[in-house]
């Protein structure tokens, strides 16, 4: 699906700086007159980064204005450093047959490595799961059976590279012992691995799908914005577009529903899961609703919660349920990377 990182020495390639989990192109559509403007077709998408939208901050606890280049990225995420001491450990455990040649290959490159993971995002940005995003913003809904499958694979694909998932998966694998480079290897090698990917996006296409699709701008972004709990999935796609998958129902493949309204009770349990998967900031075309977010119980006992949580994987809180919860709820996703 996508061809492999850039790997070479720092100063024979020009490292990513800003790696956005949520790409530009989508976010843009958060500022309403784009917004309105690819809704007609017309929307130049040479322009996305400069796009602006009002950003409501975790961290400053504060709304403010800014441009979609400068939100919902991490700074130098996708670049891993290969050592060759770690490249010599990776091909013994990975690949012994070939460990004794590349143990001598690597005695004349002794240099240390780095891998630029910003091809691998890039490249997925151009697949169908990514483009199809565009037409289906605009119609509302996926109008075929291959569209929907492609939205579906949007879905599981885009949880993997989020900000929370990839950033507890790297540190899941630091404690380990194992380094950044091997994971991102073990991602690329799952993408690209058909089959596998495959048997996942069809747990999510087989759900009940229910696209909320409004007349006016209802929901806010998040830098996580798979918004997962036990078999259900929302996840706002536009403002004005909301889907959500219910595990619980089985839906036929070639059908979706479409309702053009959303019950207060579903717009408030939106607004509770958005909050409550944000670790950076939430995007909005809008400083009025956000204000009102920020003022929320809600948002104000997850400015607390993130200021004193130093690790995506530390046990932070007691849930609805009265057990604890991690932060990191994907933990389980690395067994699904080693697969074949």
């Amino acid at each position: 699906m996508a061809r492999g990182p850039s790997i070479g020495k720092s100063v024979d390639m020009q490292l990513t700086k800003k790696n956005h989990y949520n790409p530009c192109f989508w976010t843009a559509h958060w500022n309403t007159a784009f917004f309105e403007a690819a809704l007609r077709g017309a929307a130049n998408y040479n322009q996305v980064r400069n796009q602006k939208v009002f950003a409501l901050s975790i961290k400053a606890n504060k709304v403010f204005e800014t441009s979609v280049e400068n939100v919902h990225f991490d700074k130098g995420m996708g670049v891993a450093e290969i050592t060759p001491d770690a490249a010599e450990d990776f091909c013994r455990r990975n690949f012994p047959a070939k460990y004794e040649g590349f143990r001598e290959w690597i005695k004349d490159h002794p240099e240390t490595l780095y891998l630029d993971f910003e091809s691998i995002l890039s490249d997925l940005e151009k697949t169908q799961a990514y483009t199809m995003l565009i037409d289906v913003l605009r119609k509302g809904w996926p109008d075929s059976p291959l569209k929907k499958g492609f939205l579906a694979a949007f879905v599981l694909i885009h949880e993997l590279r989020g900000h929370a998932l990839l950033n507890s998966m790297v540190e899941v694998h630091k404690e380990a012992g194992i380094p950044k480079f091997e994971y991102f290897w073990k991602l690329k090698h799952f993408i690209g691995n058909t089959n596998l990917l495959y048997a996942c996006v069809m747990t999510f296409a087989a759900g009940y799908w229910t696209f909320y699709r409004l007349s006016k701008d209802t929901f806010p972004l998040n830098d996580s914005p798979i918004l997962r709990r036990p078999r259900n999935i929302m996840v706002a796609l536009s403002p004005r577009l909301l889907l959500e998958i219910d595990g619980t129902r089985t839906g036929d493949e070639s059908q979706c529903t479409v309702a053009n309204f959303i019950s207060p009770e579903k717009l408030a349990e939106f607004r509770r899961r958005t909050i409550a998967n944000t670790f950076r900031e939430i995007i909005f075309g809008h400083r009025s609703l956000l204000e009102d977010w920020r003022q929320s119980e809600e948002f104000q006992e997850r400015c607390k919660l993130m200021a004193n949580v130093g690790s995506y994987n530390a046990l932070v809180a007691q849930h609805e349920n009265g057990q604890l919860w991690r932060i990191n709820a994907y933990a389980g996703a690395d067994c699904i990377l080693s697969g074949e």
